[in-house]
């Protein structure tokens, strides 16, 4: 692509006054770019119902960046924009049947985006505690064997699954549905500022976008197409989640969902997706080992005697405080033996400041 049609697409794609839809209707090609921002009145006038409000926009828009390099007004921002030529633009989304004429990221886990290693993880705002406890159990054990983790940086799920992985100090990746620069919810905003550190943030809508309902349908779509799984944690009949799971099945994702109790309402539409054939997913060795990973065991050699007892305690998760009641010690020892624990890698701190097991291939595995 010349510079000049470069410069006219990504003026087009930082207009604020173009819907995305409207524009992805409307660019056919480079030389599209060229003379929609030169000459909007005429690339408009046999697309769209009403031209010339559109070219007015584009007008005002083209009068306020003036001449100026628009990727380097990004840039000032910390901002990049991909397009499909770039070698950083995730090619999957073009899956789609209308896929984004380019997409915002901040961040720089882009470089290495590996679609084939991401999986969504997606639910229901309203998590209960045993669904934030699945999806960071699953974040977790997907981020620690290399897996990109996406999700909508939403409260609830979304935002435990983004949470987990950052926790094990892997990569995650947050699809908005406002522009790259602006942080929904704002509640987030510790998280987003954590995920542009050591993630990435993707959005398809310019900087300054603030949300809109019709907004999150779309930002699923893309969370669908830059995943190689869909996995639904909760959900209920109307949830979003769900949105993001119909969008997967059209593209061919698989989809994975975690059953919940069939009293709850909020898990009903996940049980719905497992009725219409998504996969059950209990435990994620399970998935790990549908993606050509060998069972994990727990690795009980080479623990020091003196924490066995310790050590044996954390089969599920527990805190400190806990783990000092049930076996009589004082806490401080307790804080000794995990530290010298999770520095053997025997055991993971997690969020909240309980600990676990770690597991470990079985012996003769690789």
């Amino acid at each position: 692509m010349k510079p000049e049609e470069r410069n006219a697409l990504v003026s087009l794609v930082c207009c604020p006054y173009l819907e995305r839809s409207m524009l992805r209707r409307l660019y056919r090609g480079p030389e599209d770019a060229v003379r929609m921002w030169k000459e909007p009145e005429v690339a408009l006038l046999d697309r769209v119902r009403d031209p010339h409000t559109v070219a007015l926009r584009i007008r005002r828009w083209r009068g306020q960046v003036g001449g100026s390099n628009i990727e380097q007004w990004l840039t000032s921002k910390g901002i990049e924009c991909l397009l499909p030529e770039d070698t950083a633009f995730p090619t999957s989304v073009l899956d789609l049947a209308d896929p984004p004429v380019a997409l915002f990221a901040v961040g720089k886990a882009h470089d290495e985006w590996d679609q084939a290693h991401s999986m969504a993880i997606v639910g229901t705002r309203r998590a209960s505690s045993y669904g934030l406890e699945a999806a960071s159990w699953i974040s977790r054990t997907l981020s620690t064997h290399g897996f990109t983790v996406v999700s909508g940086l939403a409260l609830g799920i979304d935002g435990a699954a983004h949470e987990s992985t950052l926790e094990s100090r892997g990569r995650t990746a947050a699809v908005m549905a406002c522009g790259p620069d602006l942080c929904y919810p704002p509640t987030h905003r510790r998280l987003w500022e954590n995920i542009k550190q050591r993630g990435v943030i993707y959005s398809e809508y310019a900087p300054g976008t603030t949300v809109a309902p019709y907004r999150f349908p779309e930002r699923n779509r893309l969370i669908a197409a830059l995943s190689k799984a869909i996995i639904v944690v909760q959900a209920g009949e109307k949830s979003g989640a769900l949105v993001t799971a119909e969008f997967g099945i059209d593209l061919g994702r698989d989809i994975y969902v975690v059953p919940g109790p069939i009293t709850s309402v909020h898990f009903r539409g996940a049980h719905r997706l497992l009725q219409d054939g998504a996969r059950l997913l209990v435990d994620p060795q399970d998935l790990l080992m549908d993606f050509g990973f060998p069972h994990e065991t727990e690795e009980r050699e080479h623990i020091p005697k003196q924490w066995e007892a310790l050590y044996n305690s954390l089969e599920s998760e527990a805190n400190a405080a806990q783990l000092a009641g049930w076996l009589e010690e004082p806490i401080s020892h307790i804080y000794a033996g995990l530290l010298e624990l999770e520095l053997a890698g025997l055991v993971v701190r997690l969020p909240g400041g309980g600990y676990r097991r770690k597991v470990r291939l079985a012996q003769g595995e690789s």
